[in-house]
C-alpha cells in the first residue's frame, strides 16, 4: 500500500509540474534513428506518450522505427518533424547536432532536445535564438541498436540539461519512462560524459587487452573472451551488492606483492606496451584498497614493486 500511495503521489506531483510549466510537450518526434533514438522513442511510446513522427538519412531504418510504434510516421524531410511535434529529439551523432539544428526552421512554440552526454546545449543556440526551448536529455546507458534497448532505459540515470521551465517537463518524461533525472551544467557536462566512457567504452577496451593476453597459451580472444565474462559479471554484482570499496577483491586489496611483481615480469617478457597501463592502474587500485582497509605497510610494498624500485615509490601518483 505505501509503494502505491507513493507512486499515485509521484503522479500528482508530476502533473503539477507539467500544469506549471505551462508546456504542451503532447507530440513528440525524432529525427535520427540510431540505437539511442530506437530506445528512446520506443521507451516514450510504452509509457503512452505520442511519438508522431521520425525522420533519418537511413530511411528503411526511420520506416521500421516508426512501424514500431502505434500513429508514428516515417517523413523524408526533418522539417516535418519540426511542423509535426512539441518535442523534437534530435538523436544524431554529436558531431551532427549544431549542423543539423541550423538547417532547420524553428518557432517560440517549440522544444527541441538533443540526447548527447558531452555537450551542452548550445549546440542548439539557432533554435533558442529563434524562440524555441531546448535541453539535454541523454540516457546514461548503452544500446545495441536492438528493439529491446527499450527495456535498458528504465532504472538508467537520464542526464537533463535545460532552464527551469523545461527541466521540469522533462524531468517527468524520464520519470515516465523508469529514468532517474540528474541535472547537468554545461560545465560539468565533460566530466559526466568522461565517466561514462571510463565505465562504458575504457571497460570495453580493457576485456579485449585481457583476453588478447590469452594468446599466449593459445587461447582466441573469442574464446578468451567468453572465459573472462563470468569474472566481469561477478565483479559488476559485487559493486551492486557491496558497493566501494568492498567490491575490491584481487592480489592489491589482499596485500600481495609478490603476485604483481609476477604480473610486472611477465607483462615486460611479453607484451612490455602494456607494463605502463597494468602500473597506472595498479597506483589506483592501492588507493582503493587502502579505503578498503589494506594496511599501509603493505600499500607502500606494493607502490614499489609497480614503481620498480622503492625510491620511485615515494612519488605520489
Amino acid at each position: 500500500m505505501a509503494t502505491s500511495n507513493t507512486r499515485d503521489s509521484q503522479v500528482e506531483s508530476d502533473r503539477s509540474i507539467l500544469d506549471e510549466s505551462n508546456l504542451n510537450l503532447q507530440r513528440i518526434g525524432f529525427i535520427g534513428s540510431g540505437a539511442a533514438a530506437g530506445a528512446l522513442a520506443r521507451a516514450l511510446a510504452t509509457a503512452g506518450q505520442n511519438v508522431v513522427a521520425v525522420s533519418s538519412r537511413q530511411s528503411s531504418r526511420a520506416r521500421e522505427l516508426a512501424a514500431s510504434i502505434s500513429g508514428c510516421s516515417a517523413v523524408h524531410d526533418p522539417q516535418l518533424v519540426v511542423e509535426s511535434a512539441d518535442l523534437v529529439f534530435l538523436a544524431v551523432p554529436d558531431m551532427a547536432i549544431e549542423s543539423v539544428c541550423e538547417s532547420l526552421t524553428w518557432s517560440p512554440n517549440l522544444a527541441v532536445v538533443h540526447c548527447s552526454g558531452a555537450h551542452s546545449v548550445d549546440v542548439l543556440s539557432t533554435a533558442a535564438r529563434a524562440g524555441a526551448l531546448v535541453g539535454g536529455f541523454h540516457p546514461l546507458q548503452t544500446f545495441a541498436g536492438r528493439p529491446d534497448d527499450a527495456e535498458r532505459v528504465a532504472g538508467s540515470v537520464i542526464g537533463i540539461e535545460a532552464d527551469a521551465t523545461l527541466k521540469a517537463a522533462l524531468t517527468v518524461l524520464a520519470r515516465n519512462i523508469g529514468g532517474r533525472p540528474v541535472y547537468l551544467s554545461a560545465e560539468n557536462k565533460p566530466l559526466y560524459h568522461a565517466s561514462a566512457v571510463l565505465i562504458s567504452n575504457y571497460v570495453v577496451t580493457l576485456a579485449a587487452i585481457a583476453a588478447e593476453l590469452w594468446d599466449t597459451f593459445n587461447v582466441s580472444r573469442n574464446e578468451a573472451l567468453e572465459a573472462l565474462l563470468p569474472l566481469l559479471s561477478g565483479a559488476v554484482a559485487n559493486l551492486k551488492q557491496v558497493g566501494l570499496p568492498n567490491a575490491l577483491t584481487g592480489p592489491i586489496a589482499r596485500g600481495d606483492g609478490a603476485t604483481v611483481e609476477d604480473h610486472l615480469e611477465s607483462l615486460a617478457r611479453n607484451r612490455p606496451q602494456l607494463v605502463p597501463l597494468y602500473q597506472e592502474l595498479g597506483y589506483k587500485t592501492v588507493d582503493l584498497a587502502l579505503q578498503g582497509g589494506l594496511d599501509s605497510r603493505s600499500a607502500d610494498a606494493i607502490r614499489a614493486v609497480l614503481a620498480g624500485s622503492d625510491d620511485d615509490a615515494a612519488v605520489p601518483h
